[in-house]
């Protein structure tokens, strides 16, 4: 691969997987593949959720582009909940009941994607990691052990949307999360995970708001963790969501990142499994002066981006 950190290695080939659930009523799982066409401002997601311990999943594929911002107006979108488990399948092969199949070729490297909705959908892609996961370690914990990775790849094949065949090659991000997730998410809102490459030296994923972000900085093929940064939007003064990106920040090696990123598409999107909004976007970017392309997700409780949008305006 070839960006590396030299990071200990907090996850292996069983974390491709499902993890033994805690104790905790919303343990919460999750797979999530992203892919985008720039050429037709086009982003789409393959995501599986699952709750063993109440015995559902939940997820689904969704596409967008640049005509609408709603869900039940996208190109596609279906995002089911209440399923039944995932039933046991070959080694290495994740089956969800919505119908997203994921096959490890080689673990934490190369995947086979699969979903199909009749005449409306099919997709069969393949991720090529280019880095290492990142990982986030679960607080509190002796030892410390991993309860996320996010991962960038190469993603490659076709898309078939309505009858019409569109090629997919781009470099997007891969996550896992497995940790508890309450049903009613009433903390935060407004913050983003944000993420870009130009090629597999030069790429950052930044996670927080205009005060302190987190995350990596890849610069010429050596990745680093941000030490300090900020996030700042320019938003759609009728609808709200983010129309302009801009990431500034430091990592701890003290290179600069600056990013600068115009949403060209965007989905409202209903939180899988909470309660909550993400505006997830397909972003043009360009880093330390580079063209990219990229992703921008800001999260909302419900109630805190109702409580925004009520606020008075300017105008």
């Amino acid at each position: 691969m070839a960006v590396s950190d030299g990071a200990p290695r907090l996850v292996s080939a069983a974390d491709d997987g499902f993890h033994p659930p805690d104790e905790s009523r919303w343990f919460h799982e999750t797979c999530w593949f992203w892919f985008f066409v720039p050429e037709r401002a086009l982003g789409g997601w393959l995501y599986s959720w699952v709750r063993p311990n109440i015995g559902v999943s939940g997820g689904g594929c969704w596409v967008w582009d640049e005509t609408t911002f709603l869900h039940w107006e996208a190109p596609y979108f279906a995002g089911y909940q209440n399923l039944r488990l995932p039933e046991p399948a070959a080694p290495g092969v994740m089956d969800f009941p919505n119908g997203m199949r994921v096959e490890a070729l080689d673990p934490l490297r190369r995947y086979r994607l699969h979903y199909a909705d009749g005449d409306a959908i099919a997709l069969d892609l393949r991720f090529d990691a280019v880095m290492d996961p990142w990982v986030r370690v679960a607080p509190d914990t002796d030892p410390p052990h991993a309860n996320h990775f996010d991962q960038l790849g190469h993603v490659t094949g076709d898309l078939v949307l309505h009858g019409e065949r569109m090629t997919v090659d781009c470099l997007a991000i891969r996550d896992r999360t497995w940790a508890p997730r309450s049903e009613r998410w009433r903390d935060g809102g407004g913050y983003g995970y944000t993420n870009a490459a130009t090629s597999p030296s030069l790429a950052f994923l930044a996670v927080g708001d205009h005060e302190q972000v987190g995350g990596y900085l890849v610069v010429d093929g050596t990745r680093s963790p941000i030490a300090s940064g900020r996030r700042a939007v320019e938003r759609d003064p009728d609808h709200g969501y983010v129309t302009r990106v801009i990431v500034e920040a430091t990592d701890t090696d003290r290179r600069a990142l600056m990013a600068e990123g115009t949403s060209v598409s965007r989905l409202a999107l209903p939180v899988p499994g909470v309660h909550g909004v993400v505006w997830t976007s397909l972003v043009q970017w360009t880093l330390n002066g580079e063209p990219a392309w990229g992703e921008d997700q800001e999260p909302w409780p419900i109630r805190a981006w109702s409580r925004s949008r009520r606020r008075p305006r300017p105008g």
